[in-house]
């Protein structure tokens, strides 16, 4: 009796390991999934918390601002613009609040495992950005067809200054995660620069407020002050691009000095970047 001999077995092509860079990100998306996971575990509203949240604060702003208060009494379209700021202001708040203990709450891991820190900080932007997608997403439902949104050509410059608002978070997230491992008084100056920010940005009130009257684009000088604030800047050209080409863009309103928001963004990114990089060596043993 012969015995057949079993076929040897098929090499498969082994594939090429993707590059450092492109696997530091994946690492980074998936740490974002599982934390946008764990965020809404047990609660019985579950991802409608991205959206209830949001619409809340709008609720209560709109009724104080608007309606007592009468900040917007002369935009029609008011109440979207503060929809949308808010929105923003959330996706800000909430990415620097997970990124200042990113570092500090991952000592276990750091102490254990070698992996580029940053990838930390940048996970907790990716699951903020995810809350903001969701919101984003049913602004333009509700809105664009009941044409309370003016979509054009200047709309294709959204995308220019949502990337200005993410290198600044990113900035930002960089340099309080790296302070805060070291000074956690870093959390609560946060905070109270958080309030300063929140009524300096034009968040809950249209910037035309700061425009000199019988002016169309000419501005105060408290004006122009509070329009060299980037979140300012950028929350206002967004206002002009998605909601009405009758909201004055900030380069109109700021001239030259238009440049300095966007600078004070790169000088953001760029220092804390530097520091980041400077103090992660030292993290592990100020875990």
């Amino acid at each position: 009796m012969t015995t057949v001999a079993a076929p040897a077995p098929r090499l498969e092509a082994i594939p090429r390991p993707a590059s450092a860079f492109q696997r530091n990100l994946n690492l980074a998306r998936e740490l974002a999934f599982t934390s946008f996971k764990l965020k809404y575990t047990g609660s019985a509203l579950g991802y409608l918390w991205s959206l209830v949240k949001p619409m809340m604060l709008f609720g209560i702003m709109y009724a104080v601002f608007a309606r007592l208060l009468r900040a917007g009494a002369n935009a029609p379209e008011f109440a979207v613009q503060l929809l949308l700021a808010i929105i923003l202001w959330n996706f800000f708040v909430e990415s620097t609040a997970t990124a200042i203990n990113s570092i500090a709450s991952a000592g276990h891991l750091i102490r254990k495992a070698y992996f580029p820190r940053w990838i930390l900080v940048v996970s907790s932007t990716l699951t903020a950005l995810m809350t903001f997608l969701i919101n984003i997403v049913l602004i333009l439902l509700i809105t664009v067809p009941l044409g309370h949104m003016h979509l054009s050509v200047r709309s294709l410059a959204a995308p220019v200054y949502f990337l200005e608002l993410v290198l600044l978070l990113l900035g930002l997230s960089l340099l309080l995660a790296s302070a805060f491992v070291f000074y956690r008084d870093v959390g609560h100056i946060w905070e109270i620069a958080q309030l300063v920010l929140f009524y300096g940005s034009a968040i809950v009130f249209p910037f035309t407020l700061f425009v000199v009257k019988g002016t169309a684009t000419q501005l105060t000088t408290l004006g122009t002050f509070a329009g060299l604030n980037p979140i300012a800047q950028i929350v206002e050209d967004l206002r002009h691009a998605l909601v009405s080409p009758d909201i004055p863009s900030m380069e109109h309103l700021l001239g030259p000095l238009y440049v300095v928001p966007i600078a004070i963004v790169l000088i953001v990114f760029v220092l804390g970047y530097a520091v980041f990089r400077h103090l992660t060596p030292r993290f592990a043993e100020s875990l």
